[in-house]
This record gives C-alpha cells, structure tokens and sequence, in this order.
C-alpha cells in the first residue's frame, strides 16, 4: 500500500451511525476513517457503474409511478401522489461531483 498524506476533518454523526460504522469497520477488518474514505469517493466518483446502476433505478421508479392510474390521485393541495413521490425519489439520486 502506498502511503499518502491525510488531513484531519471532522464531522458529526448520529449516534446510532456511529455504531452502525463501528460494527461495519470492525465486521470487514478496516479502521471507521477507511470506511468513511471510501464511502466519500463512491458517492462522489462520476461515471461510477453503481451510482449510474442506482439512478436508473430511481428514474424507472419514477415513471412507474406517473404511469400508474391510482398515483393520478389529486391531494387537497393540488398535487397528485406521483408528484409528490416524484420529489421525493428525486432527493434520493446520487449526484455526481466531478
């Protein structure tokens, strides 16, 4: 492995992610910083055949939905249920940072 230079950052968690991420490290052998490390450059990686696999999968969702006949259903709002999921799903996209 080659060795490179780290910069301390810190962040805050919630408590049950953290014990969620001390399982994990502790379950696959790698330090809580690693797992962090590489979760940061997945979700940050353009083109990544995951991240491209995931928003396809959010788009299909998204117009099943709208083609659904009872997601047509009006709230007293306006909005209909395919809308209002369609925003929704939308937040849950990986956004690619080149």
């Amino acid at each position: 492995m080659t060795p490179f230079k780290v910069k301390p950052f810190m962040t805050y968690l919630e408590e049950k992610d953290i014990d969620r991420l001390k399982k994990f490290a502790k379950k696959k052998k790698i330090t809580m910083s690693q797992v962090i490390r590489e979760g940061l450059s997945a979700r940050m990686s353009e083109g990544d055949p995951y991240n491209a696999g995931f928003n396809a999968g959010v788009d299909e969702s998204i117009k099943l939905i709208k083609a659904n006949k009872a997601s047509q259903m009006r709230f007293p709002s306006g909005s209909s249920f395919a809308e209002l999921m369609e925003v929704d799903l939308m937040k849950a996209k990986i956004l690619e940072i080149a």
